[in-house]
């Protein structure tokens, strides 16, 4: 690349680009390069403006809406965007700026990455919504550049229902990391014997969340020394959204301790012991990479993603999916270990988050995708 480039980053929040894209953001910006953050705008757009970076608001984006008006809207208004500021290449993430920001850079004459963090419930549910999914996708894909996936499962469902040429594939493992925020460096040293768990996520049934919690309570009449946190907030858009009165059960019974979502998950994953996400399914588990770049054992799925997120028996425990009580086995396996091998657990989940996960490891891949393509 001889000229900075105009790089649009696009998602569908800003939350999204400030959690997951700040690092890459600001590794374009060192390479020399213009960049634009493109979501809806919420919360976070101070936070990103902070940091620098140059926000553009998308009015016409709903995350669930699927009127096919309002969706024509939306390419516009990406076209718009992308010939207004001149961008050479957007990176693009989530299902609706995949499909129709793909569909507008190709109208604009930009040039596109988009990324699958994750197979959703529209996606994955049998139904009229996920076959107009896979059309629209097919015919996205066809006009993009590259089509980078977080696992080779995701690759391989989309491969078999012939949604993306294998060409244009490529694993990239994860968002990235950052390992310097996210580390064991910022935990004190721990004052009592009470073992606890700690699972991070939306209130989703595909998160694995009625499975936490009947592992919590088996497991509480059992021992008492352990408790089981839970940190998210209920997504009332997502249709596998637990509700709310079966939360304020499982606090009330004192099977679960609750936490509302926060900016800032870290004090969270330092007063546990150890990190679950018993979810269905994920692109890479964000989660887990921050519980094992905070050097705390995890405990995730045999589901598409979560498993490649960690090594079974060295850096966590993999149980099987949408099964409380393998999840129960797991954890009590868990509370039986001595702190010596807690702690080498711990190491090597630390050493796997730098290694693997990484934001400097991505950003590589990102910065040489550019240069092939540009």
């Amino acid at each position: 690349m001889t000229k900075p480039l105009n790089i649009g980053i696009v998602a569908n929040t800003a939350f999204n680009i400030y959690n997951f894209r700040l690092g890459l953001i600001k590794a374009l910006s060192q390479e020399g390069h213009h960049v634009f953050a493109i979501a809806p705008a919420d919360h976070y757009v101070d936070l990103l403006k902070e940091n620098n970076v140059h926000f553009i608001d998308v009015k016409q984006l709903s995350r669930k809406g699927t009127n096919p008006i309002h969706d024509l809207k939306l390419v516009n208004e990406f076209r718009n965007i992308y010939k207004q500021n001149k961008l050479d290449i957007v990176l693009q993430y989530t299902i609706k700026p995949n499909i129709y920001g793909t569909f507008a850079a190709k109208l604009s004459g930009t040039k596109t990455i988009c990324t699958v963090t994750g197979l959703g419930y529209t996606f994955l549910n049998k139904s009229i919504a996920s076959k107009v999914a896979h059309r629209l996708y097919r015919l996205a894909f066809s006009f993009a550049d590259k089509v980078l996936f977080q696992n080779s499962d995701d690759v391989q469902t989309f491969l078999d229902n012939k949604l993306v040429d294998k060409n244009k594939t490529q694993i990239v493992p994860g968002s990235g990391i950052d390992t310097i925020h996210f580390s064991p460096d910022f935990c004190a040293a721990k004052k009592d014997d009470v073992i606890r768990f700690l699972m991070i996520g939306r209130l989703l049934k595909d998160k694995g969340v009625y499975e936490y919690a009947a592992a919590a309570k088996a497991i509480l009449q059992k021992y008492k020394n352990v408790a089981f946190h839970l940190l998210g907030e209920i997504d009332n858009q997502n249709p596998s959204a637990i509700k709310k009165e079966e939360l304020d059960a499982w606090i009330k019974d004192d099977i679960l301790h609750y936490h509302e979502h926060t900016k800032d998950t870290r004090p969270y994953i330092c007063q546990s012991d150890c990190v679950v996400l018993p979810s269905y399914r994920e692109g890479m588990p964000r989660v887990i990479l921050e519980g094992m770049a905070m050097g705390k054992p995890c405990i995730t799925t045999d589901a598409p993603g979560c498993k490649d997120s960690i090594i079974d028996g060295e850096s966590g425990f993999i149980c099987k999916v949408a099964d409380a009580i393998s999840l129960q086995e797991k954890m009590e396996y868990f509370i039986s270990l001595n702190e010596t091998y807690k702690n080498e657990i711990g190491i090597s989940a630390r050493k796997r988050a730098e290694n693997t996960f990484s934001t400097q490891n991505i950003n590589k891949i990102y910065l040489e995708l550019l240069r092939k393509l540009l």
